[in-house]
């Protein structure tokens, strides 16, 4: 089923490398391929991956966040308009001092993470699923965090028609859930025993943040 697309009054640019917006810490723009190998070191851990679908390849090589990359070109993804941020790099301004972490585009920035985003069908189109990850290197840094509320904020300005976005996560990532807390999500549901990752049966929690909260913010 086609995606019903959201329209905005000054979309984003589709090419790679587009910086879609900043905080105070973190740079958020469209992937690079030089982003696969940093992408694959943090993809390859599998405390990170423990937390992914199954759509996660594991063990995560350089050639599969190659393959990534690629896809997200806009001709390999019919559903989502090429503006649209389906899959976004988080990176760190400021590399960390202790040298292990190489810059991809040779900007200074350094990959942490990433932020991603799914139009959903039919009635719900005015609703956006979102996914996050950060390397655990980076985990405890409040990184995460002022990823989401930026991203979320931003797309909420930038698709006026957007209502409501969703994240979920497994019971056995409490951390994951504090991070959307703390970026305003409201938890909404527990669909028990919904998921099985590694042979292990696991709740899922499913957190709605809606236009209407984010416009409360500033009242």
């Amino acid at each position: 089923m086609a995606i019903r697309a959201l329209t905005s009054p000054s979309p984003p640019s589709p090419e790679p490398g587009t910086v879609l917006l900043e905080t105070e810490r973190l740079v958020i723009r469209r992937y690079l391929l030089s982003d696969a190998p940093a992408l694959a070191e943090i993809g390859n851990d599998p405390e990170v991956a423990i937390f992914m679908s199954d759509r996660f390849p594991n063990p995560y090589t350089v050639e599969d966040a190659e393959t990534f990359i690629k896809n997200l070109n806009p001709q390999h993804d019919p559903t989502s308009p090429p503006e649209y941020p389906t899959t976004t790099a988080v990176l760190l301004k400021v590399a960390p001092a202790d040298g292990r972490h190489h810059t991809p585009a040779g900007d200074g920035l350094v990959l942490i993470g990433s932020l991603g985003v799914r139009p959903k069908p039919d009635v719900f189109y005015r609703t956006w699923d979102i996914g996050y990850f950060v390397g655990r290197d980076f985990w405890g840094q409040g990184y995460a965090t002022e990823a989401v509320t930026a991203w979320t904020r931003w797309m909420f300005a930038t698709w006026p028609e957007l209502l409501r976005i969703e994240g979920g996560r497994y019971s056995s990532n409490p951390r994951s859930g504090r991070v959307m807390e703390k970026s305003g999500f409201v938890l909404e549901g527990v669909k028990r025993s919904a998921v099985v990752k590694n042979g292990v049966v696991l709740d899922a929690l499913l957190y709605g943040l809606l236009r209407s909260d984010v416009e409360k913010e500033s009242t």
